[in-house]
């Protein structure tokens, strides 16, 4: 496991397999119309060419999944963490049934790679044997046998979504997630399912809620913290030493002599041993100084670290 941050030092290429990820796959004449129904991104943003990111929530307006949504020959594609998809199909084929799509797990012939580093594009332009698009802010290239989404730069940072289940990798997949925690992109897991608001997860800040497409599933809550101030908690990044943690468990803020709850893991990789990197929720208004901990670890310490985006201007 790499012990520096990805985008401070950023490797030649990583390929690792995302057998934690799953993909759902939509098609039919009201795909879209349907999933404008279910998701917080709007579907009319979508092309061949570009992916969108998203929440996929209840009707109390709590996320049961983030998603990564990208259109692949005739269908659509939602792309998230296995404990998340679970929840978000069994939803999406609840409410499938008033509309013309076709809803299916598509986990077992479509596999999930990850691939970043400086010679990322060109290692895996060579692999499927085509240019990659760069074109726009959230570039997919369509191939023969899957789409590849650009997810980021400093280091390029692609999704390799492909029915091929050779492609060779170098790395676990933890190093991917550590990325991910830099990116600040929240992946639910079991623990951290249906408890927070979009918002709380920064959702808005990555483009991937619409305020203005009309209703869907959770719109309301969302809505009424968007436009009555009531946001309370967001997503932050927390670096330092600390045990493995899971998601779901409790961050304390240290407050004079005494330390209380301050919110909730909902990412934790360990880069090197007691070398921790966090996502977690806390309250929207926490000073950038806090000193933090994770409950039940005593030696733990961790600090704020800023965020690839600026939650202010979202």
């Amino acid at each position: 496991m790499p012990t520096t941050e990805f985008t401070k030092a950023p490797p030649e290429y990583v390929t690792v397999s995302l057998q934690d990820y799953g993909v759902i796959r939509l098609s039919g004449p009201q795909t879209e119309t349907f999933l404008q129904g279910q998701l917080t991104c709007d579907l009319r943003e979508l092309s061949q060419d570009n992916w969108l990111f998203s929440a996929h929530c209840d009707n109390k307006g709590k996320a049961m999944s983030t998603l990564f949504v990208c259109r692949y020959a005739d269908s659509v594609l939602l792309i998230t963490a296995l404990p998340a998809l679970r929840e978000t199909l069994a939803q999406l084929q609840k409410f499938g049934v008033f509309s013309k799509v076709e809803i299916s797990d598509a986990s077992d012939q479509l596999h999930c790679y990850g691939v970043f580093g400086t010679a990322a594009p060109a290692h895996l332009a060579d692999f499927v044997q085509q240019p990659l698009n760069s074109e726009g802010d959230r570039p997919v290239t369509q191939t023969d046998d899957g789409v590849v989404l650009k997810l980021g730069t400093q280091p390029d940072q692609y999704l390799y979504v492909t029915s091929n289940d050779d492609f060779p990798t170098n790395a676990e997949a933890s190093s991917w997630h550590a990325l991910e925690i830099e990116r600040g992109r929240a992946t639910l897991l079991s623990g951290t399912i249906l408890e927070y608001v979009p918002q709380m997860l920064n959702v808005q800040a990555l483009h991937g809620i619409s305020f203005n497409k009309g209703c869907y599933i959770g719109q309301e809550t969302i809505a009424r913290m968007k436009y009555l101030g009531k946001q309370k908690r967001a997503l932050y990044r927390l670096r330092g030493q600390g045990n493995a943690v899971t998601p779901g468990t409790t961050v304390e803020q240290q407050l004079g002599d005494n330390w209380r709850r301050a919110g909730t893991v909902i990412n934790a990789v360990n880069r090197a041993e007691q070398q921790l990197d966090v996502l977690a929720v806390l309250p929207h208004d926490i000073s950038e100084d806090t000193q933090l901990r994770i409950k039940g670890d005593d030696a733990s310490l961790l600090e704020i670290y800023p965020l690839p985006y600026n939650l202010d201007e979202s």
